[in-house]
């Protein structure tokens, strides 16, 4: 009788994609706080570096520009770092720890905002140009309205 390959495939064949099983939760617990407190260490240690770049620039032309846009790279970087973790949490199947780097991304968000908001404080648009039929009016000119 011939073997008929075709209708039984090998199993090596057809192996799926297997989802990994679901981390034990203190274990998804303890890696989610740990990510967290590193993205949180590297973002004050990385924050005071910056701090002190400006302080050591002693009032230099733009330090100031240079080290607030570096501040809010730094921070939409580090954002992209606790979302990516959150997904690679969540295709591994680790809950809690998805749930923890996308709350630190919601933190970050909220710095990036801030600094971004500082940003603008500081560097506000510059006002309208004056119509050309505008004429200042001087205390004593006799041209006010």
């Amino acid at each position: 009788m011939p073997s008929n390959d075709r209708a039984t495939p090998a199993p090596t064949r057809l192996r799926r994609l297997r989802r990994p099983q679901r981390p034990h939760p203190a274990h998804d617990l303890v890696v989610g706080v740990v990510l967290f407190l590193a993205l949180g260490i590297a973002y004050v240690v990385r924050m005071f570096g910056y701090g002190m770049d400006l302080w050591a620039a002693q009032g230099a032309d733009g330090a100031a520009d240079r080290v607030a846009r570096a501040q809010l790279g730094f921070t939409w970087g580090l954002l992209c770092v606790a979302l990516g973790l959150a997904g690679v949490a969540s295709l591994l199947r680790a809950r809690w720890t998805a749930v923890i780097q996308l709350l630190a991304a919601l933190v970050l968000l909220a710095f990036a905002l801030l600094l971004r908001h500082d940003w603008e404080r500081s560097h506000p648009a510059p006002p309208a140009p004056l119509p050309s039929w505008y004429v200042p009016c001087y205390s004593g000119s006799g041209r006010c309205n």
